[in-house]
């Protein structure tokens, strides 16, 4: 893959001004509201004087390609963010997540297809860029929205430590906690008979292990099903240039989704740019197999 460097500007410019329509609609959907998009004059980042707006919380979206990434800074200031964004519940976070996908898809040029998406709130849109490791010299391209008022957002690439932007950043109250009276003594407890091991609840993907991070690197065939029939032999040998195949299913039917052989999800087709896209609308739950349990099996 080539490297995420700013000598692409105009290759991105060019997909930026390409997919403006799309990316629109995406932040339309993610963010409840209607807006235009139109991508400004390029230009490079100064550390010392960055973007107006960025000295204060927003959205951040990560879009990783190689070890590097890009970046859209989208400030609270705007007031386009819904209160949501700010502790999305699982449905918020998958929004915010498909938004990431999608900025990805339709803000870069194909063969810089981010490889990670990563979307969240930060308190400090220029300490997340500091974070991130993004230097004088580093591209930008302001992102001119339109809805009740103009606003921008910012592209900003490349980060050379992707991983941190989305750090928090430890409170000045949690250093020095407010003094509170000395609890009385408690007696302590007796100790259970049988001790169960703490369990480590692992909340992103960074966190597994390195093992277990390997096998999420493993590829695996994913299958967008159209539709499935079954055809007589002498039918299948007749089919030729002009021939017509109908299906049972209806065109408003909702497509399946498949890894390897299994079925995990359904969706319905949207256009990414020129290309072919699905939109996730369900998770397939995994089949529930029972085995009974006979007198004397604990």
């Amino acid at each position: 893959m080539p490297d995420l460097t700013p000598d692409i500007v105009a290759e991105v410019l060019a997909a930026c001004q390409t997919g403006a329509g799309e990316a629109a609609e995406a932040l339309g959907r993610a963010l409840d509201g209607k807006l235009t998009l139109a991508a400004g004059q390029a230009g490079t980042l100064d550390p010392k004087a960055p973007p107006a707006g960025l000295n204060g919380p927003g959205l951040a979206v990560v879009l990783s390609v190689g070890s590097a990434a890009a970046v859209v800074l989208l400030p609270e200031s705007t007031g386009l963010l819904p209160a949501w964004y700010a502790q999305p519940d699982a449905t918020g976070k998958s929004k915010l997540t498909t938004l990431a996908q999608e900025l990805g898809m339709t803000l870069l040029p194909e063969q810089f297809m981010p490889e990670g998406f990563e979307a969240s709130r930060v308190e400090d849109l220029r300490a997340a860029l500091t974070r991130g490791g993004a230097a004088a010299g580093a591209a930008v391209v302001p992102l001119e929205l339109s809805a009740a008022a103009r606003s921008t957002a910012w592209l900003i690439w490349p980060l050379p430590r992707p991983l941190d932007v989305l750090k928090g950043i430890p409170q000045a109250a949690a250093a020095n906690p407010p003094s509170k009276p000395a609890p009385k003594p408690v007696p302590p407890a007796p100790p259970p008979k049988t001790a169960v091991p703490a369990t480590r609840t692992v909340a992103k993907l960074r966190e597994l292990p390195g093992y277990t991070r390997s096998l999420l690197r493993i590829e695996v065939p994913v299958i967008v099903t159209l539709a499935e029939n079954r055809l007589p032999l002498h039918r299948i040998v007749e089919l030729g240039p002009g021939s017509m195949i109908q299906f049972d299913k209806s065109c408003e039917a909702m497509l399946e989704l498949s890894v390897g052989d299994r079925r995990v999800a359904e969706g319905e087709a949207i256009k990414v740019g020129d290309k072919f896209g699905l939109r996730i609308t369900s998770i397939v739950l995994p089949e529930e197999r029972f085995r009974p349990v006979r007198k004397g099996e604990g």
